[in-house]
């Protein structure tokens, strides 16, 4: 079996399952499908669309990263190089423009603001990867310096509950908790990356937690 595909559910919608969509889909999300032709596709849109693996038809979910004149070319967002085969009018099977997680429903980027939104999450890959093979020193100065929050400004906000163990206030970024602090405890976990530009609360009376929403 491949690492990547789409299960179809009855309505026409898919389920995502796979690695290769990490940062844009997580296990078990209903993807909506448009019907399109090749022209309607642009870079940065994501594509269902059928490939023959060993003898058996599969249905893999990628987002184009360029078009050509024999076709478009797939690449999942958490693949290190595109698809080895091209995505034509033969095997397209659709456009995706939402997906349902959790009683949500969201748009899905496309055009240039799908191949960004690609981008940025294999930079955060690629920096995860260095900082361990440099270790934790160095990882640690990069911290403390405070250049990565000048160059890089997710949009984390803050939201405040209250649980029978007191106050927790969690941060969240598209969508995802990246990290939480329970203000009575005075504990902070921080996901990586996210720890070079979320100072521990007790430290952040600069700008950064100043511009969030709570």
């Amino acid at each position: 079996m491949p690492q990547w595909w789409t299960e179809p559910a009855l309505d026409g919608t898919r389920f995502y399952r796979g690695r290769s969509m990490k940062g844009t889909f997580r296990l078990g999300d209903r993807l909506r499908l448009e019907l399109v032709t090749l022209d309607d596709v642009r870079p940065g849109d994501v594509v269902v669309y059928a490939s023959d693996y060993k003898g058996h038809r599969e249905e893999l979910v990628h987002r184009v990263v360029a078009v050509t004149p024999k076709g478009l070319v797939p690449r999942g967002d958490n693949n290190p190089c595109p698809d080895a085969i091209l995505v034509t009018a033969d095997n397209l099977l659709g456009r995706v423009t939402h997906v349902e997680r959790g009683g949500r429903t969201m748009s899905v980027a496309g055009g240039q603001r799908g191949l960004f939104h690609a981008w940025l999450w294999r930079s955060r890959v690629a920096l995860w990867r260095w900082t361990k093979s440099v270790g934790r020193r160095p990882y640690r100065r990069l911290r403390s310096s405070g250049l990565v929050a000048r160059l890089w400004q997710p949009p984390v906000r803050r939201v405040r509950i209250v649980t029978e163990n007191g106050l927790v206030v969690k941060y969240v970024c598209d969508g995802h908790t990246v990290a939480e602090w329970w203000p009575q405890q005075n504990r902070f976990e921080c996901q990586k990356p996210y720890d070079l530009v979320i100072p521990r609360p007790e430290r952040a009376q600069g700008s950064f937690e100043s511009r969030q929403e709570l």
